[in-house]
């Protein structure tokens, strides 16, 4: 093998494994970094008010115990919820709403307490929980959906 066709192999390697080097030096040092601002969509099936919703996370956590709020919109409907939930096992998570903070809704729309199953993964250098969510009103079941946020960045 030629000294040029070495050099690309061992480059690709290196770009391949990076990523997951980092993620599992993170994991096993149990200090994944998933505090701070989540911005993303969360969908619903057929059915729902819309398909997809302006969602966003505030995540804070106290070894693999998590808390915060949550904020979904849509047109100028939105809901504000507590939350909390746990890292379980790895690179997933899950998180369960508690209490309404605020809300604006239509007559006849109740605020949906949604809980999700969510896997963190990188993409484009970028940390990324998606999953899929399920939830109830103070009438019944919601139509479920997925669930696909970024981490943002902290501002100074």
């Amino acid at each position: 093998m030629n000294m040029r066709a070495t050099i690309f192999t061992y480059l690709i390697t290196l770009l391949i494994t990076i990523p997951f080097h980092f993620a599992s030096a993170q994991q096993s040092s149990g200090k994944l970094d998933i505090e701070g601002q989540w911005l993303g969509v969360i969908t619903q099936e057929d059915g729902g008010y819309a398909t997809s919703y302006e969602f966003e996370l505030f995540l804070s956590r106290t070894g693999n115990k998590l808390g915060g709020r949550s904020y979904s919109r849509v047109d100028d409907l939105y809901t504000i919820l507590d939350l909390k939930g746990e890292i379980k096992s790895g690179m997933l998570i899950y998180l369960e709403e508690t209490k309404i903070v605020d809300v604006h809704l239509h007559d006849g729309l109740h605020a949906c307490y949604k809980s999700a199953q969510l896997r963190v993964s990188y993409e484009n250098g970028k940390l990324k929980l998606e999953g899929f969510w399920r939830g109830n009103t103070e009438s019944g079941a919601c139509i479920p959906g997925k669930v696909i946020l970024y981490k943002e960045k902290p501002r100074a």
